[in-house]
C-alpha cells in the first residue's frame, strides 16, 4: 500500500483562514483579559504588602507594565502560531477527504465505476462516506455487469422476451428512481 502525503497545506482557504483567525482572536482576547486580571491583582499586593522606600520611586504600572507587555505579546505570538498549525492540520483532516470523496462522486457520475475504491489516509475524518462511497460503486458495478451480461445474451439470441423482461424488472427493482412521470 503506497503511502499518501499530503500536497496542499491550505485546501479550502476561506474555511481555514476564518477558522485561524477566530483562534487568534479568542486568543488575543484571553492575553487581553489576562493583563487585566494580573495587572488588577498585582497591583493591589504590591501596593499593600511590598510598596518599600525603594518602590515608592517608581509606581506599580511603571515596574509592570514591561512585564505584562512582554509576556502577553509573546504568549499571544506563541499561541496564534501553535494555534495556526493546528487548525491547518485539524481543518485538513476534515475538508480533505471530503474533496477526495466529492472528486470520486464526480467520476463515479460520468460513468468511471472501473476506478479503483477510494481510500483516505489513516486518521483523516470520514471513513463512514468513504465505505458508503465504495459499496454505492461496487453495487452499481455489480448492476451494469449484469445489464452486459444480458446485452450479450440478446445479441445472442439465448433468451426469450419474458427472460429478458425478467432479468431488466429484477434489476430494475433493485433500484428506486421515483416517480417516473416526472
Amino acid at each position: 500500500m503506497d503511502k499518501q502525503t499530503r500536497k496542499h497545506y491550505l485546501i479550502l482557504p476561506s474555511y481555514q483562514i476564518r477558522l485561524v483567525a477566530f483562534m487568534s482572536l479568542v486568543v488575543f482576547v484571553g492575553s487581553i483579559l489576562h493583563g487585566f486580571f494580573l495587572y488588577q491583582i498585582t497591583s493591589k499586593n504590591i501596593q499593600e504588602g511590598f510598596l518599600s522606600a525603594h518602590n515608592r520611586l517608581r509606581s506599580t504600572w511603571e515596574i509592570l507594565k514591561p512585564a505584562i507587555i512582554v509576556t502577553n505579546s509573546l504568549s499571544f505570538l506563541l499561541i496564534t502560531v501553535f494555534l495556526l498549525i493546528v487548525t491547518v492540520f485539524i481543518s485538513h483532516r476534515l475538508i480533505g477527504p471530503m474533496f477526495k470523496v466529492a472528486g470520486h462522486l464526480r467520476r463515479l457520475s460520468s460513468g468511471k465505476l472501473e476506478q479503483s475504491s477510494l481510500r483516505l489516509r489513516e486518521g483523516d475524518e470520514g471513513q463512514v462516506l468513504c465505505e458508503a462511497v465504495n459499496e454505492l460503486q461496487d453495487k452499481f458495478r455489480q448492476r451494469f455487469v449484469r445489464l452486459r451480461k444480458l446485452k450479450t445474451s440478446i445479441a445472442q439470441d439465448n433468451l426469450s422476451s419474458a427472460q429478458i423482461v425478467a432479468q431488466i424488472d429484477g434489476i430494475l427493482n433493485e433500484i428506486e428512481i421515483g416517480n417516473e412521470n416526472n
